[in-house]
């Protein structure tokens, strides 16, 4: 059996709400900062510091930097391009994405998964109004959402750079930031194309 809480590590949000253990059903940054705190009190007594952590992970599991962008579209006009857009993301995706090719397509409404060219097949997870679409580069890919509660359209963006392809920690970072920046630009150019 591969379900049940006592498998629960933790859960997080990108507004720093963090749940561990299974005591509480709902999330908080109080247990996040406490977590780090502790993390850092552990670290000090080894003569380490929470960067050097960071860096450490990095070399050990690659490099990974992520970005989010909304794009605000107001009124009913906002939610018709709302559809339209997500539509266009799941119907007919941009074939590159910061020179990259898009590998597949992930529908979690419609519940399928697509190689880009190819037919769609079932896919497993949460079923939501949201597209991901894998790049090419492993690791690298960009989930497309509307927000649940603003008019918006959501752009999370994933970067990353496996640990064999690292050869200086700051020139990794310097690079997955502009392909951070080139998945912006062009996923504007995508928004804008309706």
């Amino acid at each position: 059996d591969h379900e049940g809480p006592e498998l629960f590590v933790f859960g997080a949000e990108e507004s720093h709400g963090y749940l561990v253990g299974t005591y509480a059903r709902d999330k908080d940054a109080s247990v996040a900062a406490m977590l780090l705190a502790e993390l850092a009190a552990k670290l000090k007594a080894r003569g380490r510091t929470l960067h050097g952590q960071l860096e450490t992970l990095f070399w050990q599991y690659g490099a990974h930097v992520e970005k989010t962008v909304s794009v605000a579209l107001p009124g009913a006009e906002g939610m018709a391009q709302i559809k339209a857009l997500m539509a266009r993301f799941r119907d007919d995706p941009p074939h590159e994405l910061a020179g990259i090719q898009v590998a597949q397509v992930r529908d979690y409404l419609n519940q399928t998964v697509c190689e880009l060219g190819g037919d769609p097949e079932p896919l497993a997870g949460p079923k939501g109004d949201m597209v991901m679409l894998d790049l090419a580069a492993e690791g690298n890919y960009v989930a497309v959402r509307p927000s649940g509660t603003e008019p918006k359209v959501k752009f999370y963006m994933f970067t990353f750079e496996p640990p064999e392809q690292i050869a200086d920690l700051r020139d990794t970072h310097a690079e997955l930031d502009k392909r951070l920046s080139a998945l912006e630009r062009d996923l504007a150019a995508a928004a804008k194309a309706l």
